[in-house]
């Protein structure tokens, strides 16, 4: 069977073959590199058109006359109509489907000179091509080592890449220690859950040890670092998305209020739509809230309430581990239902009947549910807030911070896999590649 496309013909595979369509994707497989060489020449040709201002064979004198920004080597000319083209030198460049062999323009002046043009869509000495970049960098962000990555390039490329040029692949990304989505008027998230994911990164102390074969070496020590991040909620419509993400020292007042100004200054505000601000609870945040988010709601997660109370339950030495789970149990579901009820007025009376029956057993416990409940309700007030606009917010999404603890796990197991970053480049380049899945 001969197939032509454009002036190659495909041919060599019989028509009643067993396996006719793998052998057709086998033939696919092989001609892609040429298409894709035959592409790249041929935009490299067209941006030297451009840069000339002249198509081949096109005499010199019948062009304007005017400078660029590439100047000659040897008389320092920066005149086009000096210029001329010079042939071409192959290289070979790495795609996605194989090594392919390009041809890249060369041009002189008159005198002789040569004349360095920068090309855009391939770079001097660039090895990989850009989709093998976006590859890399994709396959390390989801969770994929780089030994992993190198076997399947590898094979795809039919050569050996080094696991430090793959490093080089995703470095670039970790040049930005934070991320964050800028908003206009109305198209804020009503409802923003925030919180922080911690990580190891080693930090050099300063001192200087000899290694085993008596090299200087900079003497390094872990230390945890939290990645704080911002999650947008359209409850009208259930659009959840992660919106930005910063790199801090701590969850202290300082970090959290650098991070909430950064959301401020982005266009995060009350006049662009956003409500609530939903939270764990902890120090740091409330302090920087209370100095630039005032105006807003908190809601207090419940998810981290119950877990604060179901630490503070007392029992005997004498009630064995299954008794004691099965007794948490039932008192975290009984106080569950404290925020299922119908409308705010109604979770008080279940809560003050919830505390009248166990103060007397659990004092700690309780005091830990009365800390700051009122902040546990307001999610209440958001849902009268849409019920008024003819809208329903689902409560799920507003009482606790749950779906973002979700959306960390996958940024747990890429750190867990790590076990620890060797530079702050390193760790942010991770986070950005996991921030950009989720936003």
């Amino acid at each position: 069977m001969i197939v032509p496309v454009g002036n190659i013909v495909l041919q060599g595979i019989r028509a009643d073959a067993p396996d006719f369509a793998r052998q057709v994707l086998g033939c696919i497989t092989e001609r892609i590199p040429g298409f894709i060489a035959q592409i790249v020449n041929g935009y490299l040709d067209a941006e030297v058109t451009e840069f000339l201002g002249r198509e081949h064979y096109q005499r010199r004198r019948h062009v304007k006359s005017k400078e660029t920004g590439t100047r000659c080597s040897k008389c320092h000319s920066q005149e086009r109509q000096k210029f001329r083209r010079d042939g071409h030198y192959r290289r070979n460049l790495a795609t996605c489907y194989g090594q392919i062999q390009v041809g890249v323009p060369q041009i002189e002046c008159e005198c002789g000179g040569k004349v360095r043009y920068a090309f855009k869509t391939i770079s001097t000495r660039q090895r990989f091509w850009i989709d093998v970049q976006t590859f890399v960098q994709i396959a390390s962000a989801r969770g994929q080592s780089y030994r992993q990555i190198k076997a399947e390039l590898d094979e795809r490329l039919r050569s050996s890449v080094g696991l430090q040029t793959l490093n080089r692949q995703v470095l670039p990304l970790g040049s930005e220690t934070s991320g964050c989505q800028v908003w206009e008027k109305g198209f804020a998230p009503p409802v923003v859950r925030v919180d922080g994911i911690w990580l190891t990164i080693l930090f050099e102390t300063g001192k200087v040890e000899r290694d085993q074969s008596g090299r200087l070496r900079p003497v390094k020590r872990g230390k945890r670092i939290p990645i704080l991040a911002a999650q947008g909620v359209w409850p009208a419509t259930g659009e959840t998305r992660l919106i930005a993400w910063m790199r801090a020292d701590g969850e202290d007042e300082k970090s959290w209020q650098t991070f909430l100004e950064m959301l401020w200054d982005a266009g995060l505000t009350p006049e662009n739509g956003l409500k609530m601000l939903v939270s764990d609870g902890g120090l740091g945040f409330e302090a920087a809230y209370q100095n630039i988010y005032w105006s807003v709601w908190r809601q207090r997660c419940v998810f981290h309430k119950l877990k604060n109370v179901a630490r503070d339950l007392k029992f005997s030495s004498e009630t064995d581990r299954a008794a004691r789970k099965e007794f948490s149990t039932s008192f975290l579901r009984s106080a569950t239902q404290i925020w299922q009820a119908e409308n705010k007025t109604q979770a008080v009376r279940l809560y003050n009947t919830f505390c009248a029956a166990w103060l007397e057993q659990q004092p700690k416990a309780i005091k830990t549910l009365q800390r700051d409940f009122e902040a546990t309700l307001t999610f209440y007030d958001a849902l009268e807030y849409a019920e008024a606009r003819g809208q329903r917010w689902p409560a799920h999404l507003l009482r606790t911070t749950s779906p973002l603890e979700r959306m960390f796990r996958e940024f747990r197991r890429r750190f867990r896999q790590a076990v620890l970053f060797y530079s702050t480049t390193g760790a942010q380049a991770a986070a950005a590649q996991l921030a950009s899945r989720f936003s």
